[in-house]
């Protein structure tokens, strides 16, 4: 007899088989404009391996103490990652390394319009480690490091970003079967990771990643653990599987996950999608206007996007320190 786990599981796949067949949502059929603007990257010997063989991994992490740990700081500089997926697309990454060892990892998934350097100056915050990438005066607020909330002083994050197949600068075509691959190389890959607690890890994404983060936190729990939520900025199902299925396979996890959704209430398929979405550990949470994805990411939203992110992380256990 197959344990309850398992047949989850097995349900699990054979749902998402379905969705992907059957389903004829939507997609975005925009592409957004994007920034082209990159970030010089300094390349250190020491950091997350560059190529994960073990597929298995998922071993309680045992660590040194806060005191050691703060004794020894990281070097805040990003590492370049590249990883393949299991057809064989090469994928390009980067690694922010949290202020000292074993703390939580963020993996954070980006919009159509743009690709992981959309999130260049979000993830340097959550590393809290004093060197901030900013874009002064631009018109993308989620590159204007200046209204950002103040980061709890003792709270410094692991953040993993990433880029779509056929999204450099922004995605050219949809590919959601692609994407979910990628996804699924993306949450192995980070099993590779040295000096990270990858049993604290939570995933962020926007838009095409809002649901990717869902998905991507769903198959990390399946295969290894332990993920503990999914923060999603303007879902739609954008990647053939229903937002509201995907939260029901996010809380069937053992244990449950938590998946939280962002939208503004004239985004009408985010709406719509987040709305439809329920579970004992989901909570969706409205903002005035008709923003979407990472344009959601603004001092004029209400409440503050980044400051509610950091709620969810304390809700799901990896920030005690976050508001």
């Amino acid at each position: 007899m197959c344990s309850k786990k398992d047949q989850l599981k097995l349900l699990f796949v054979l749902l998402l088989m379905g969705a992907l067949i059957l389903s004829g949502c939507d997609i975005l059929a925009d592409i957004f404009p994007s920034e082209t603007e990159g970030v010089k990257v300094t390349e250190e010997p020491e950091g997350p391996s560059k190529e994960s063989t073990d597929d298995s991994i998922g071993v309680d992490i045992i660590g040194p103490t806060p005191a050691e740990t703060e004794m020894n700081p990281i070097p805040p500089e990003p590492t370049a990652q590249s990883f393949r997926t299991s057809d064989g697309v090469e994928l390009q990454g980067m690694f922010y390394p949290a202020r000292t060892a074993y703390q939580p990892l963020i993996v954070m998934m980006h919009w159509a319009g743009g690709d992981m350097r959309d999130w260049q100056v979000i993830a340097p915050w959550l590393q809290n480690s004093g060197v901030q990438q900013d874009f002064v005066g631009s018109e993308r607020t989620w590159l204007e490091v200046s209204w950002f909330p103040v980061m709890p002083e003792d709270v410094s994050f692991n953040v993993f970003t990433f880029t779509f197949r056929g999204c450099e600068g922004g995605c050219q075509s949809l590919d959601p079967e692609g994407w979910l691959l990628d996804i699924e190389a993306a949450m192995m890959f980070i099993q590779g990771f040295e000096g990270v607690d990858l049993s604290r890890v939570a995933t962020v994404g926007a838009s095409i990643g809002a649901d990717g983060a869902v998905y991507g936190c769903t198959y990390y729990n399946a295969v290894t653990s332990v993920c503990h939520g999914a923060f999603s900025i303007s879902p739609g199902g954008y990647l053939k599987i229903p937002y509201a299925d995907a939260i029901t396979y996010l809380e069937d996890d053992m244990p449950p996950a938590s998946g939280w959704c962002l939208f503004a209430v004239g985004d009408t398929q985010s709406a719509t999608a987040c709305e439809n979405a329920s579970g004992d550990l989901y909570q969706a949470t409205e903002v005035e206007g008709q923003a979407h994805g990472m344009a959601l990411i603004s001092p004029e939203s209400d409440p503050n996007p980044l400051i509610y992110m950091l709620s969810f992380f304390n809700k799901i256990g990896i920030c005690d320190d976050c508001p």
